[in-house]
């Protein structure tokens, strides 16, 4: 009895219907049986799950069975998650601008992956990994034509644990061993530069840290190029997004009214609508934003909500295209992230699946080896990349 009422409050929370109601949908052809009540579909995920259990070949626990169930609902599109303990405090903290990690950057270069940079006062560095060196293998296992993805989950692991890196290196004629345990690293979603006349902020992420970097930016470019500033590049390239709440507080940084964005699901509070408050920190300095088919998400939320104010001049290839939003809810020892709203610009635009085209397109310097079009330090340089190069063009003619 306890184990019922236990798997049908999991069931009723997740649907969000109240016990005992019925589904309320029309039959379809081959639904069997039809009007199915809530009652009727609990007994009958019961009766699989003390199937499975008494007669699956490996035991298998109450549990287990029912976090296999959880993850399996959660798990309605490739965003959305049953997330344990462990990573819902790891999403909690990479939110915040924390990670847990080794502090290089990488991308493909060939078949093979490269580091790019280690950041500074990072396990990485401490292990003598440098910029340049090529990853052989992680743990043993080979990573020679690996998808980056791929890559990523077998670096990534619990603050304090070691990982074996094989490392080859210019000049060294063999491959060597490098063990770096994994620490807490904060990285700043935020970096600017100044270049002549105009300010240059890259953003690679939107966390809580974000709003605060970029107003914090445009106070310091503003003050270090003085009354001759010419403008900003905003570079969302490979931005994969993050919090929509922060994305939403950089747009309104620049802008002065009118729609930010407009959200529309389900649940209770999907619905929402995002506007600009008076004040654009910038004074209205033109602004021309760089993205790539790897800006995604929240990267999409600023750059639809600049272009279809006509805000900022867009530069660059069409962008990846998740016009949805996930929430993040409690549950039980984890949390649920599931996908509860589309989001639309300003104009109205689902971009889902679509993504934004710029203004301007002109290709990414990265092509297509999955390597990052613009650097998490420093700036791009304008001599092998056109977008940036046509960006600083605009902005010092106006």
């Amino acid at each position: 009895m306890k184990l019922r009422l236990v798997t049908a409050a999991a069931l009723c929370a997740f649907l969000a219907i109240p016990a005992g109601v019925t589904a309320g949908r029309s039959a379809q052809a081959g639904d069997s049986p039809a009007h199915t009540t809530e009652a009727e579909e609990v007994d009958r995920f019961l009766r699989a799950l003390r199937t499975i259990r008494g007669q699956y070949v490996e035991p298998l626990t109450d549990r287990e069975l029912v976090d296999i169930a959880i993850r399996a609902m959660a798990g309605r599109d490739r965003y959305s998650a049953y997330l344990d303990d462990g990573e819902y405090r790891q999403l909690q903290a990479s939110n915040d601008g924390a990670f847990a990690g080794l502090g290089i950057r990488y991308d493909a270069h060939g078949t093979r992956v490269r580091i790019v940079e280690t950041v500074p006062d990072s396990p990485a560095e401490a292990a003598g990994l440098r910029s340049g060196d090529v990853i052989l293998a992680v743990d043993q296992q080979p990573v020679g034509g690996a998808e980056l993805a791929t890559v990523k989950q077998m670096l990534s692991g619990p603050e304090g644990a070691a990982v074996s890196l094989t490392v080859l290196r210019d000049g060294s004629p063999d491959p060597f061993e490098v063990s770096v345990v994994r620490g807490k690293l904060r990285i700043p979603s935020v970096r600017l530069a100044a270049v002549g006349t105009v300010g240059y902020i890259r953003i690679a992420r939107f966390d809580r840290q974000t709003h605060t970097g970029v107003s914090a930016a445009i106070r310091s470019l503003r003050d270090r190029i003085g009354p001759g500033i010419g403008g900003f590049v905003i570079d969302l390239r490979d931005n994969p997004g993050g919090l929509v709440q922060a994305s939403v507080r950089v747009a309104d940084s620049f802008l002065e009214k009118g729609t930010i964005l407009t959200a529309r699901g389900p649940g209770r509070g999907a619905d929402k609508t995002y506007t600009a408050t008076p004040g654009d920190e910038t004074d209205g300095l033109p602004l021309v934003v760089l993205v790539n088919k790897r800006s995604a998400s929240a990267a999409e939320i600023l750059t639809g909500a600049l272009k279809d104010h006509r805000r900022a001049t867009v530069i660059g290839t069409t962008t990846f295209g998740k016009g949805i939003i996930q929430s993040v809810i409690p549950f039980d020892s984890g949390a649920l992230k599931l996908t509860t709203a589309r989001y639309y610009t300003p104009s109205g635009q689902s971009i889902h699946q679509t993504g934004i085209q710029p203004d301007e397109t002109i290709a990414d310097p990265a092509g297509d080896d999955g390597a990052s079009a613009s650097p998490s330090s420093g700036i791009p340089n304008a001599a092998n990349d056109q977008a940036f190069a046509r960006a600083l063009s605009l902005l010092r003619s106006r």
